[in-house]
């Protein structure tokens, strides 16, 4: 029984899905084959032998269904497979033996040759299971053995040589799928390494990027806190550069977790409307400041006719014009960077789409014509010498093109050395409504005021909210874990709750549930998720657990303030206003 059970393996359901795929190859051969037979033999006999060929086929169809679609058969399912490859070897060694026993030499040569097929297609689809290869390989190779030595009529030498080379073709066959075996199992194990391997990278970059993002929080946090006090010119100028220092840096580490995203494919867009024209004017006013500095005038053209309102992913197209624009900015000492908008012909005729064109060009260093090869490739730049003088990952252009793809656009570059570049991304988006404007945090009344309960463990990360938060008139009460949030929000009074998820004790996600399940006040406080976690899906889960916004960290303080104002109109009934 238990050997029984390791013939019936899963390595059995391999070969079922295997054969599955070839199902259409196998009944053409078999059609040209009963052909061959009815006019050799007679037509009743090839089309008959041609109708068992369908109905073990048929038979297979079941038997292989689960294996092809992923899923394992039962003890009973794998025996169903057994019967229709006992059906399949009979039939074709059927074929074999009437071309055998007509007695001319032609069709007997025409057996051996059926036999030695029936052999080859073994040890190439069935070799990874024991039981497969014995029984579509096995009786073919006795067969062989048997017809060239017992029905050939050969003496002495003749028989000798003629069963010797019967032999070695048979053990050839069997030596091949045993390597076609091997080699199997050694790029399966080396699949599951790389799979291991990818996922203990994923985890790594998961914990790298939260170790990293949680003191990132407290130098950008506490740097946008002292930008708001009273500073001379000097000392404001140096927290600007801190702030664009950190901001370069957080580029940096999003740049490399988004490739690690893409290696796993798991980089997934999140459509939404959004007005094309304001997304280009906010890339803009981003990188302006950094374009005086140094010297170089940044230009938005907006030409007639381009589309304001599109459905589309508005973070990873805002993603692909500041990597544009930050690396025309980078290559270009001297003269003028341009972020130009136009409108193209559609080429699906489709009136509920646009067409539009991003193009970004520079009076920059350029680009040799073999340089451009290698551009959009992850962690390349045009040269060595450039990467020292200019820095950079190189992972900028390699994540725009893949954004780009996953957008269904196209992205290129034209250039010519020390005359400057033009990178055009063409990209067609359905056209969408402008839809109802959030509030604001002066509509919504403000955030003035409100009582705010900041749960969390970090001694800096309290002092960065309690910066940010009291500069706008809120008040705070700090909870080093969740615990300690829950009897404080027993208390009452609380507004809103910032809730950071990995806390000791009881962690935010234990809080949330608790505070939804109403032990600890009024369930429907709005609560705001504080994470480092940057891995994809994370907001999306968070949201769905019950938190009503989520603000990643480092925290952006007019992303954060605009948030609880959201969040506290939302509580109040007034959710959005007519635009």
């Amino acid at each position: 029984m238990a050997i029984w059970r390791r013939l019936l393996d899963e390595q059995l359901d391999v070969v079922a899905a295997e054969s599955r795929r070839t199902v259409l190859a196998r009944l053409v051969v078999a059609l040209v084959t009963s052909i061959l037979i009815g006019l050799n033999r007679d037509l009743p006999t090839g089309a008959a032998w041609f109708a068992v060929v369908c109905a073990g086929e048929a038979w297979t169809w079941p038997a292989s269904a689960a294996p092809a679609a992923g899923l394992p058969n039962s003890v009973l399912q794998r025996l169903s497979y057994v019967g229709t490859m006992l059906l399949g070897v009979a039939t074709w060694s059927t074929v074999a033996l009437m071309y055998w026993t007509t007695g001319q030499e032609p069709l007997r040569l025409a057996a051996l040759g059926v036999l030695a097929g029936m052999m080859i297609h073994a040890q190439c689809f069935a070799f990874r299971s024991k039981l497969a290869l014995a029984i579509l390989g096995g009786v073919p190779a006795v067969l062989l053995v048997a017809l060239a030595t017992l029905g050939a009529g050969a003496q002495g030498v003749a028989l000798a040589t003629l069963a010797v080379t019967a032999l070695l073709a048979v053990v050839y066959a069997f030596t091949s799928a045993t390597v076609n075996l091997k080699t199997a199992q050694a790029l399966e194990a080396a699949q599951r390494e790389a799979v291991a391997a990818n996922h203990a990278k994923s985890a790594f970059l998961a914990m790298m990027s939260h170790e990293l993002r949680t003191p990132m929080n407290g130098v950008l946090g506490m740097a946008h806190a002292l930008r708001t006090s009273r500073l001379d010119v000097q000392q404001a100028s140096q927290v600007d550069a801190l702030i664009r220092s950190g901001g370069e840096l957080m580029t940096i580490l999003n740049d490399i977790l988004d490739v690690s995203k893409i290696e796993a494919g798991r980089l997934e867009l999140d459509p939404a409307p959004f007005d094309l024209i304001e997304l280009g004017e906010r890339v803009h006013e981003m990188w302006r400041d950094m374009a005086e500095a140094k010297g170089v005038r940044l230009v938005y053209d907006v030409a007639s006719g381009t589309p304001h309102w599109l459905m589309g992913d508005a973070g990873r197209l805002r993603q692909v014009m500041l990597n544009l624009v930050s690396n025309a900015l980078k290559f270009t000492e001297a003269g003028e960077v341009r972020l130009a908008l136009r409108p193209l012909t559609s080429h699906s005729g489709a009136p509920d789409t646009a067409r539009f064109e991003i193009a970004v060009s520079d009076t920059g260093i350029g680009i040799s014509e073999e340089q451009t090869s290698r551009l959009f490739q992850a962690f390349s730049q045009a040269e060595a010498a450039t990467a020292r003088k200019y820095g950079g990952t190189g992972l900028g252009l390699a994540i725009c093109r893949e954004l780009t793809a996953l957008m269904d656009g196209e992205i290129g570059v034209e250039s010519r050395l020390g005359r400057g570049s033009i990178f055009r991304v063409v990209l067609e988006l359905p056209l969408a409504q402008a839809p109802g404007r959030a509030v604001s945090a002066e509509r919504a009344g403000g955030v003035a005021g409100l009582r705010i309960l900041v749960a969390e463990d970090n001694v800096l990360n309290q002092a960065v909210a309690r910066a940010i938060l009291e500069a706008v008139g809120c008040q705070l009460e700090i909870a080093n874990d969740g615990a300690e949030a829950l009897e404080l929000l027993t208390r009452g009074g609380y507004d809103l709750v910032l809730m950071d998820v990995h806390m000791p004790r009881m962690d935010g996600l234990e809080a949330l549930s608790r505070i939804r399940a109403g032990e600890a006040g009024p369930a429907d406080v709005p609560v705001i998720a504080l994470t480092a976690d940057a891995m994809p899906g994370e907001d999306e889960k968070l949201s769905a657990l019950g938190f009503d916004d989520v603000q990643g960290k480092p925290i952006q303080p007019m992303a954060l303030i605009s948030a609880i104002a959201e969040a506290c109109a939302r509580e109040r009934g007034g959710e959005t206003v007519a635009a």
